[in-house]
């Protein structure tokens, strides 16, 4: 196994999946070198970031438990990320983390403001609705909240994949609240 540790250089020059794939295979090995890859998904150089923050996406689904102690600081790079590509990185990073037991309101506010924004990516979207739902299972109550938002989206506005995931989380809501 070769050792990657140089993570700006490679992330800076041209990437594949499967090049991307190398790296996380590399960190699962030495898993010392986390910190390193992580801190640059808050380099100012937007590529690097993003690229970055692809990488730590892939290592979240393997790894959660890497990511959970930094769930917070996730949660407020993901509130003031301007890239669209890595925000979106940013909430499945999120997604595949366990909902804390403090509740993350300002998270939950994020993803009800940005599911249906016509502003946001459909990616993006899409999380969020997804995202939301997740944490609105630790306060049943809030259900409601996500139906009546879903229920009243006019959905010709929305791409089929944001349809579908409206679709989904309805059912989902529909059949938890029977």
């Amino acid at each position: 196994m070769e050792r990657i540790t140089d993570f700006e250089m490679k992330l800076s020059s041209t990437l594949s999946r499967n090049f991307v794939d190398a790296i996380v295979e590399s960190v699962l090995f030495y898993p010392e070198d986390f910190e390193p890859l992580y801190s640059l998904v808050t380099n100012k150089e937007t590529k690097l970031s993003w690229r970055a923050a692809w990488a730590c996406e892939k290592l979240s689904e393997l790894t959660p438990e890497w990511f959970i102690p930094k769930y917070d600081e996730i949660v407020c790079l993901t509130l003031s990320m301007k890239h669209s590509g890595t925000k979106r990185l940013l909430l499945s990073i999120l997604y595949n983390l366990p909902v804390p037991a403090e509740f993350p309101v300002e998270l939950y506010n994020f993803c009800l403001e940005k599911m249906l924004s016509p502003d946001e990516a459909i990616a993006i979207q899409a999380l969020c609705i997804k995202l939301a739902y997740k944490i609105a299972l630790k306060e049943p109550e809030l259900l409601s909240e996500i139906r009546l938002y879903l229920e009243n989206a006019e959905t010709e506005y929305f791409s089929t994949g944001v349809k579908n995931c409206i679709r989904n989380v309805l059912k989902k809501i529909n059949s938890s609240q029977r």
